[in-house]
């Protein structure tokens, strides 16, 4: 039987062991991933406002690519646009919340626009797209790592808040600022 910290988060998401949901929840309460149970952070407007400016840094580089590289489609405007609704839609979700639900989902939201532009990126690195020349077919391009860190940054710091390590959701544990 464990006790304290490992019992509040741990035990709870262990409980369900079927599908692939089990195996979800058993991958982030496992030892690795919840550091045994020994670290824990109480921040959670801290880590809130953290995953909202990784979202905001991710929307503020493709602005950048949009000023500042010339000759680009207006597909490219539509995306980054589109980008930013997303981005301002999942961090206004995860701040500004009238239900317990409403954080958890635009974490996950925030999740999936950072995967779907990890995706895209990637693929882009392989396939160059029409009036993109100078920022597809690429790895050397320095605002699309940095879009990657971004990226990268928010899908970490959510995991540490799926694992227990970092407190998005006071609430469940009973824990404020």
């Amino acid at each position: 039987m464990t006790v304290g910290y490992v019992a509040g988060v741990a035990d709870p998401l262990a409980q369900s062991t079927k599908g692939a949901k089990g195996l979800r929840r058993r991958l982030l309460s496992s030892r690795v991933l919840t550091l045994n149970g020994w670290v824990a952070f109480n921040l959670p407007r801290t880590v809130t406002a953290l995953g909202g400016a990784l979202l905001t840094g991710l929307v503020l580089v493709h602005i950048y690519v949009l000023t500042t590289e010339p000759g680009l489609p207006r597909y490219f405007a539509a995306y980054v646009l589109g980008l930013s609704a997303a981005c301002a839609l999942a961090a206004g979700a995860m701040v500004f919340a009238l239900k317990p639900i409403v954080p958890q989902a635009g974490w996950y939201f925030g999740s999936l626009v950072c995967s779907a532009f990890l995706c895209a990126y990637l693929v882009t690195r392989w396939i160059q797209l029409p009036g993109l020349i100078a920022v597809t077919a690429r790895w050397d391009f320095a605002p699309g790592t940095l879009g990657i860190a971004f990226a990268g940054a928010f899908l970490a710091v959510h995991t540490t808040v799926l694992s227990g390590i970092n407190v998005a959701y006071p609430q469940r544990q009973q824990w404020y600022d």
